[in-house]
């Protein structure tokens, strides 16, 4: 009763006829400079080639991460991240608290 290799294999179906390819990972698309993130609207910007180190030029805005970090690699600068906050007082109790609130609006 054994079986030939070759009826065996002719009864077998390959995985790939059966059941469908399992499905591929995708990234996450990371948060652009229009979405704002829980710490506040996040902006990047390209640094002057010509500044020095004690203090940021900022130079051209750019809409995402990952178009800052390319840009910054192709001209050979730094990028700088730009997070933007309102100061909120709040004197109800014995002691005024300082709070930070994001700043929702859209860049101009």
């Amino acid at each position: 009763m054994m079986n030939s290799a070759a009826e065996m294999s002719s009864n077998r179906t390959s995985r790939s006829e059966t059941e469908p390819d399992p499905p591929s990972r995708t990234r996450r698309p990371r948060e652009s400079a229009d979405e704002e993130n829980g710490n506040g609207l996040v902006r990047y910007f390209l640094g002057k080639a010509e500044s020095n180190d004690r203090i940021p030029i900022l130079d051209k805005e750019v809409n995402t991460e990952g178009e800052a970090l390319v840009e910054s690699l192709r001209q050979g600068v730094t990028f700088y991240v730009v997070q933007e906050f309102r100061t909120i007082a709040d004197l109800s109790g014995r002691r005024p608290q300082l709070t930070k609130e994001s700043v929702t609006s859209k860049k101009t």
